[in-house]
């Protein structure tokens, strides 16, 4: 239920059709925190919306049905673990985080009648996927690419997310991934780097990690994620210096190969290790994203035959897929 105050901003704007947080603030005499936190209830109900990005955030009614106080209800913890794993970035390019990327998400794909259910169920598979952490800050994924390929090479293989998650679809990670390739955006590498540095910085410590290497792009950008995510990451220890070499003329990205054959040829080809004066005992592979697993793979293969890796190889994606190692072609 609207208190006065959210009466009188829903008065206010339809009287002036937009408004800002200072003009509200002006009118109603309370302070900024307080409109905010009734704005932030107005958007999750689907009365406002809200347009354009910081100092220049206007709000607006909205023309979209309105959801009433079904997620009023929600108990605290499911609450919780939307405000906390969930983003919806907008056809326009808003970052809508928690609750009120749900409300827009359900709008948008109509399923607003069901929100409360979808709400309830949204957090389960959070808490469900979870599991796969084992209370670890990262995923285990080494017993799957141990029985994908005949022969595996990689003794640890992690990543901090799932890309995706069914009915779902990405995660928050796996949105920020997505849109931070192909928008070429420098703020999302930042803050894909930002949440997962510490995950990082403890596989290097619990692993023993030397040397640490960035898999290779393929497709040549002005803004390359991985050298980006790198310089952002700044680690303090020493970098192997690894290459993507074609002998054709064609560049063949690995997410557009469609058999595990053609992924292990292309990774196995194409990937070239620069021997240097690196060697250590451990190694850390970090790639943007696990698919099929064979990049991983070929180039630990080709670490541990030229006496680079010593003893382990282990491979870190940000973001790797819920079931098996689909191809995820999208990144």
């Amino acid at each position: 239920m609207k208190t006065d105050t959210a009466d009188k901003i829903v008065e206010y704007i339809k009287k002036n059709r937009t408004a800002r947080v200072h003009d509200l603030v002006g009118e109603l005499n309370i302070t900024n925190v307080a409109i905010h936190r009734q704005l932030k209830k107005l958007i999750e109900s689907g009365i406002l919306s809200k347009a354009g990005n910081p100092p220049l955030v206007f709000y607006k009614i909205s023309n979209k049905p309105v959801i009433s106080n079904t997620l009023d209800q929600l108990d605290s913890s499911s609450r919780e673990i939307i405000e906390k794993e969930y983003l919806y970035i907008s056809p326009i390019g808003e970052e809508l985080y928690g609750i009120e990327g749900f409300v827009e998400w359900a709008q948008r794909t109509n399923q607003a009648k069901n929100i409360a259910k979808l709400a309830l169920e949204y957090a389960s598979t959070i808490t469900q996927s979870r599991e796969f952490f084992n209370k670890k800050e990262w995923i285990d994924a080494t017993r799957k690419v141990q029985s994908t390929f005949p022969e595996s090479y990689i003794d640890q293989l992690l990543y901090a997310e799932f890309y995706s998650l069914p009915k779902f679809g990405k995660t928050k990670l796996g949105q920020l991934m997505l849109y931070a390739k192909q928008s070429q955006n420098r703020d999302l590498i930042r803050q894909l780097s930002d949440r997962t540095y510490s995950i990082i910085t403890k596989i290097i410590s619990q692993y023993n990690i030397d040397l640490v290497g960035f898999i290779p792009p393929t497709i040549p950008r002005k803004v390359q994620f991985q050298k980006e995510y790198e310089r952002f990451l700044h680690l303090q220890i020493p970098t192997l210096d690894l290459r993507k070499v074609f002998t054709g003329n064609i560049l063949v990205a690995q997410k557009t190969l469609s058999t595990a054959d053609e992924r292990i040829q292309n990774a196995k080809e194409t990937i070239e290790v620069s021997t240097g004066n690196l060697t250590g005992r451990n190694v850390l592979l970090i790639d943007d994203a696990v698919g099929s697993g064979a990049t991983l793979n070929e180039t630990a293969k080709k670490l541990k035959a030229s006496g680079i890796a010593k003893e382990s190889v282990v491979g870190f994606a940000i973001v790797g897929s819920y079931k098996g190692f689909e191809v995820i072609r999208e990144v």
